[in-house]
């Protein structure tokens, strides 16, 4: 019997000991990362009057620091390459959790995807992961089955194979951010780029419930804590997909907030201002960007 103690004994401090070492591993993960935009919403350093959230195409289109030069509203760019809506959900309750709200929240619409499943728009889970280490966090992978519900308890069962390299992740160009969250993108010879005439017709039947349940709920969010949302179409270099604007018209509950890119606006259709056909370059980015600047400025002068 009392060798049995002295095993438990010894298993226990063991155990007691690796549980202790894995947690400079898991307190060590957000070190590693470029992008700690998640990590400043999670310390309450996000206190800004307007914010950007978004896919790709809030992240490249749209210069936040033009926006706040040309407005006066500190703003910051909250857009995550290849997140879907139930992320852009996630981020503005993270936000309002703990910051001071934002009075104004742009949402840059995928046109004709924003509700459809694409393979290209998922939740960012990689964003969430290394910063495990706040129980809000983990609690939302244990709520989404990414993590077991002990792992509220045993860092053995929170830690991934990931955490243990304590290199600095790589950052590629198309990733590089400026001071105010946007990654606007270097010009490059693009000639060869072709206007894309998409296929006529929007199917309703394709949407995802759960992607129009978070849409509604952010609307209500806003709505609640007296937020103005204002929802964005941001310039393509393809035609305009009328179907889906007239569908999106129906689930907002005013046009009022509704911004639009000049479609007749001959800077975008140079295919010179286009990395692809949804993405600008920062040339591009900063004429759209002004038409945004007009457009809050000329509701404040009313």
């Amino acid at each position: 019997m009392k060798l049995f103690l002295k095993y438990i004994l010894v298993f226990g401090i063991i155990f007691f000991t690796l549980e202790k070492g894995l947690y400079y591993f898991i307190h060590n993960a957000p070190n590693k990362e470029y992008d700690k935009r998640l990590q400043l919403i999670l310390d309450g350093e996000m206190e800004k009057d307007l914010v950007i959230i978004g896919s790709s195409r809030g992240a490249n289109n749209i210069s936040a620091k033009q926006l706040e030069d040309q407005t006066g509203l500190s703003t910051y760019n909250l857009s995550y390459r290849g997140s879907n809506v139930t992320f852009h959900e996630f981020i503005l309750e993270a936000l309002l959790l703990h910051n001071k709200k934002p009075k104004k929240v742009l949402l840059v619409i995928d046109n004709g995807h924003q509700f459809l499943i694409e393979n290209s728009l998922k939740f960012r889970y990689d964003r969430l992961s290394p910063l495990k280490n706040y129980s809000w966090i983990n609690d939302k992978l244990i709520k989404s089955n990414k993590k077991s519900y002990i792992s509220k308890f045993l860092y053995s069962l929170k830690i991934d194979r990931k955490d243990f390299s304590l290199k600095p992740k790589i950052v590629y160009p198309i990733n590089i951010m400026t001071s105010h969250g946007s990654k606007l993108l270097k010009a490059r010879s693009t000639d060869t780029l072709a206007f894309f005439k998409k296929p006529k017709g929007y199917d309703i039947t394709k949407e995802n419930p759960d992607y129009l349940k978070s849409f509604k709920s952010m609307q209500k969010t806003c709505k609640t804590h007296n937020i103005d949302l204002y929802f964005v179409f941001t310039p393509a270099y393809q035609e305009f997909d009328t179907d889906f604007l007239k569908r999106f018209k129906k689930l907002i509950n005013t046009e009022e907030h509704l911004i639009v890119y000049d479609t007749i606006c001959d800077d975008y259709k140079n295919n010179l201002f286009f990395r692809d056909h949804t993405h600008m370059f920062s040339i591009g980015a900063e004429i759209f960007t002004s038409e945004i600047s007009v457009f809050f400025n000329s509701k404040t002068k009313k």
